[in-house]
């Protein structure tokens, strides 16, 4: 590699692909600000990967010297006040406890934003503050996130008075309805939106083009990029995916002294996988990360890929310790919304007919990995628990054609003790992978 930062996510590139028109609709909201009117919230929401957080980098970078920004990722704050916190410092503001109160940051952030509006050398006309990971700051129900919003509108409203413009950009996995806010906030925030669909396998084979011929002093074989731009367009196309590991592969094959291959590629998926898993879930809530290894309990267990809220929540009731409260089901489907969020898993709604509608959810990487970087000891039990049951069943199939027939009529004999043994290697299987087994506990180990 001879330009490594080319294949780094967060170098801004040189010109937007593919996102032309999206980057052209964030302009056309922005610049309303030349005529003394700027919409004061936009939603740019799409599925990770999607180049949301790159196209709005590249816009703000490149209006005119008269606008300022502050580029802020929620996704390190816990609690509303946390994010006020982490807009302070964007802002080059100390962070404040919290024993001062919502109020204060808010006061703070305030002062701040005009002092810079209002200093006649930085020539500022129009302030956008970008809020990345928006959606964190609606997880945390007890800190009141629409109170929050509202005060951050409540700030562009004095502004306006005083002469100030600002804006702010909400770039969140998800459009703004899906999510509970008040009605004084939903009327404030308006319907100004940009959605990202997932890219086009050949918008991200572009995407990967145009970054190898600026990173590789020598050209990569088109077959290989090809080949990296299919693998992370699997589930939806991930422009991000794609770009980590073309920097993998590169760094694998470059560790060996030989140029990239498909091979490189396929080990670059594995640790790319193990990597972003162990970094998302090393930092996640107790809570969190029991969701996880539900999913990826029952996903090993019955080697199925999709299952319900109700049976992932079951999953969940009993593999967390009954000393521990357990979450409401509703609090639990967030958490579900958390993991895909995170690009952990994908789900799909469809109608139950006279039921309503269900939503499944499906883990688009490795449960082995999640499981052991949720609750390593406890996923190996499970993995133990898992080849006993197998071991079990192929015992099973040994019998003779005779003694099988055997079993059979004795089956249908319910009174017999091959039906009882029947029933109850049937009632032991289920009870190990459905939910009325309880006899294991994540946090024993």
């Amino acid at each position: 590699m001879q330009k490594r930062t080319f294949l780094d996510n967060l170098t801004l590139p040189s010109k937007i692909i593919g996102r032309e028109t999206h980057a052209k609709e964030l302009i056309r909201f922005l610049l309303g600000y030349k005529q003394g009117l700027v919409v004061p919230f936009v939603s740019v929401y799409g599925r990770s990967g999607s180049g949301k957080s790159t196209v709005v980098k590249f816009v703000c970078e490149n209006l005119d010297e008269d606008i300022s920004y502050a580029f802020v990722n929620l996704r390190k704050a816990r609690t509303v006040f946390g994010c006020a916190n982490l807009i302070l410092a964007e802002l080059g503001q100390p962070s404040l406890k919290s024993a001062q109160g919502i109020n204060i940051a808010i006061e703070e952030i305030s002062n701040t934003i005009e002092q810079g509006l209002s200093n006649k050398k930085n020539n500022t006309r129009l302030f956008i503050l970008v809020l990345e990971e928006f959606d964190v700051l609606l997880y945390d129900k007890r800190g009141k996130p629409s109170d929050f919003i509202y005060k951050l509108l409540v700030i562009e409203e004095k502004l306006r008075e005083k002469g100030y413009l600002m804006c702010i950009i909400a770039i969140s996995n998800n459009v703004m309805s899906d999510y509970e806010i008040d009605d004084r906030v939903r009327s404030r925030i308006g319907t100004s939106e940009v959605f990202f669909d997932p890219y086009r396998p050949q918008t991200v084979l572009a995407l990967l083009e145009d970054r190898a011929e600026k990173a590789f002093s020598e050209p990569v074989d088109s077959e290989i990029l090809q080949y990296c731009a299919a693998h992370s367009s699997e589930e939806h196309g991930d422009a991000r995916r794609a770009i980590d590991l073309l920097r993998i592969a590169a760094e694998i094959a470059g560790k060996r002294g030989k140029k990239i291959s498909k091979k490189h590629i396929d080990e670059a998926v594995g640790q790319l996988q193990k990597d972003r898993i162990s970094t998302t879930l090393s930092s996640a809530s107790y809570h969190l990360k029991l969701a996880a290894a539900a999913l990826a309990r029952i996903s090993y267990l019955t080697e199925e890929v999709w299952h319900s809220t109700s049976t992932l929540y079951d999953q969940y009731r009993h593999i967390m310790s009954n000393d521990d409260k357990q979450l409401t089901y509703r609090r639990f489907s967030e958490l579900l919304t958390e993991l895909e969020n995170m690009g952990l898993v994908v789900s799909h709604t469809s109608s139950k007919g006279r039921h309503g509608y269900g939503t499944q959810y499906k883990l688009i990487v490795s449960p082995e990995i999640v499981g052991k970087v949720c609750f390593p000891s406890w996923w190996m039990e499970t993995v133990l628990k898992k080849k006993q049951h197998e071991t079990n069943e192929e015992l099973g199939s040994l019998l003779t054609p005779k003694q099988r027939s055997r079993n059979s009529s004795a089956r249908r004999n319910n009174n017999s003790l091959g039906s009882m043994l029947s029933s109850f290697n049937e009632r032991s299987r289920r009870e190990f992978v459905g939910s009325d087994y309880s006899s294991m506990d994540a946090t024993k180990y």
